[in-house]
């Protein structure tokens, strides 16, 4: 394979690359494919002058300024360095933004490519700006006009107006400056238009602008969504790691620190602390979350423990809750407390209230000891069964039933955890849990698919590679092992239908009637090696940053199992799979 200059966006979308099928053992046997999930190509063209804030809207329409999680977008020169840059959507690797600069109309040839194009300025629009809306208008691309550094705009007429000053009219008035050299433009075709702070850039305009971006891609058939899971695809430090091993050993080094990464993120722990309230309901939801009833064997009972007590998760090995004595004689000393029941173990703590009761002033001065500690905490009021209190609640208190898990409120609680966990504890938290919801199947699939790009990778490349003792069918064993492992993930396997159909009383035959996908069915390295067969040609963004980003990739991954088939085949088994995994869910939960 050959990889030429690129020109254009589809280029890098490897469409007209072709790699030789895997051979079948039973040649001449075959059954049609699958038919292939959709997996959308959607690209926004963002074009503006030198230092107008083109990487800040950016990043913020991926979601990076929202949250400590992720700090900067993953993205490579895929030409030349001064040329455009590449960002890719960290949990959507279809969804690219491409980075242009304005000067002599370099942006031309890469709108023909884009879906959509974003004309940027921090100040006025020139005629730059309005021949170039033009040209996109022309081609029937879609367009959006944004404006930032906003902030300094209302900073500046706030000190000059003092009382006269209304945000709102100063916005409107903004609004019609701004879009007066469109005004021609304007009477043929409606521009929208959207204000964007330099300080908060995820406020103002720009969670309208991701609407407005997710309907466009809606409208032409390939629907997308901007929302920000909280989990990485591809990182920037990643990218930037993966160099530096293949500059200091080649291939072979490069092998063992993405089996290092894919080890350390398959090895964490996570140990949630469950402490106070009523025993009866704080283990009625360690019960929950453990897919026990009460009363069950090996569910949470009795009193308030002496000592912390451990009950591992059924589902995941690597995760556990712990049942909390109570503070009794150390209320009043919280740090004492916090050592005597080694509070370091613990990365998430839920901090029971009896209904209707207020967080008391030990709790408050607990949460503060932990804080200090770097711990995080929550705090969960019971409630009785039909009795949800009215009103707004709490960012930190959480009001549940065991009778109405896992519900609203506890749907919110998984929504903060995700932006006060790391990804890596966060995944492990969500892939202890039982399959409760169609919400949690869904950030299960997410969970998993943080992986997905290391697997396929570590594959590619141990086939291309001699080492010691490992021959190609490593990369059938690899790929077969981590299908298997999101088929028990996701509560398609044997004993955990077994489990559904005790706890629902819908046979399991009946639940095996939902599970439509091959892999759901059973994963055998026959399929795997069928699936990988039919998956060539296919356009992968992901495919293209490590073929441009690593040249000496390209050739390597035309032979064996090469990367973009690996990761399709993971990719759409995993989807597929979480499809299964929600319908089965649906007759359990349905048994008429």
């Amino acid at each position: 394979m050959t990889i030429a200059v690129m020109e254009t966006f589809s280029e890098l979308s490897l469409k007209e690359v072709e790699f030789k099928p895997l051979e079948d053992q039973n040649e001449g046997h075959h059954e049609d494919p699958p038919p292939p999930l959709d997996c959308w190509d959607f690209s926004v063209a963002v074009a503006g002058g030198p230092g107008v804030g083109k990487t800040v809207l950016i990043q913020a329409l991926l979601g990076f300024n929202e949250n400590g999680h992720n700090s900067r977008a993953a993205f490579l020169h895929p030409n030349k360095p001064d040329g455009p840059l590449l960002y890719l959507h960290p949990s959507h690797p279809g969804l690219t933004f491409w980075e242009l600069p304005l000067d002599d109309g370099s942006p031309e040839k890469w709108i023909t490519e884009a879906d959509l194009l974003l004309l940027v300025t921090d100040a006025q629009f020139t005629q730059a700006h309005v021949d170039l809306a033009l040209s996109a208008l022309s081609q029937a691309k879609r367009l959006c006009l944004v404006r930032t550094k906003v902030d300094c705009d209302l900073h500046t007429l706030k000190r000059r107006m003092k009382e006269e000053y209304s945000r709102v009219e100063v916005l409107s008035a903004l609004r019609k400056v701004v879009l007066m050299p469109f005004n021609n433009v304007a009477k043929k075709e409606a521009l929208p238009l959207f204000l964007m702070s330099g300080f908060e850039p995820y406020k103002l305009d720009v969670p309208s602008l991701k609407a407005k971006i997710e309907k466009i891609s809606k409208e032409l058939g390939r629907a997308l969504c901007l929302a920000q899971q909280g989990y990485e695809v591809i990182g920037y430090e990643e990218i930037a790691e993966l160099q530096s091993a293949l500059e200091r050993g080649g291939i072979s080094e490069m092998v063992r620190f993405i089996q290092s990464s894919l080890d350390s993120l398959l090895d964490t722990r996570f140990d949630l602390a469950l402490m106070g309230g009523n025993p009866g309901f704080r283990h009625s939801i360690l019960n929950s979350l453990r897919g026990l009833k009460d009363g069950e064997d090996g569910s949470a009972h009795g009193g308030n423990p002496e000592n912390p007590i451990e009950y591992a998760s059924l589902k995941y090995p690597k995760a556990s809750l712990w049942d909390l004595p109570g503070m009794e004689s150390l209320e009043s000393q919280p740090k004492k407390y916090l050592e005597s029941v080694h509070m370091n173990r613990y990365d998430f703590t839920l901090l029971f209230l009896t209904p209707w009761q207020e967080a008391s002033s030990s709790y408050r001065s607990l949460v503060l000891e932990l804080k200090k500690e770097g711990k995080k905490s929550v705090f969960i009021q019971d409630c009785e069964d039909d009795e949800m209190p009215p009103g707004p609640r709490e960012n930190e208190v959480f009001v549940l039933s065991p009778a109405k898990l896992p519900g609203p409120e506890f749907h919110r609680l998984l929504g903060y955890l995700e932006k006060n966990l790391p990804s890596h504890k966060l995944r492990a938290f969500m892939l202890s849990l039982p399959n409760l919801s169609a919400e949690v199947i869904e950030k299960k699939k997410e969970a998993l698919s943080q992986e997905v790009w290391k697997v396929a990778l570590l594959s590619s490349l141990v086939a291309s590679v001699p080492f010691p003792g490992v021959a190609i069918a490593c990369d059938l064993s690899l790929l077969t092992a981590r299908l298997d492992t999101y088929r028990q993930e996701l509560g398609l396997d044997g004993d955990s239908l077994a489990n559904l159909s005790h706890k629902s009383g819908v046979p399991v035959p009946k639940l095996m009637l939902e599970i439509q996908s091959p892999a759901g069915k059973g994963v055998t390295r026959e399929l795997v090696q069928k699936l990988l067969g039919s998956a060539t040609g296919i356009g992968l963004e992901v495919a293209g940053v490590f073929l441009h980003k690593f040249p000496l990739l390209g050739p390597l991954a035309t032979g064996g199992i090469a990367f973009h088939a690996s990761y399709l085949v993971l990719s759409r088994c995993l989807e597929a799979m979480a499809e299964d995994a929600q319908r089965v869910l649906s007759r359990a939960q349905s048994p008429a």
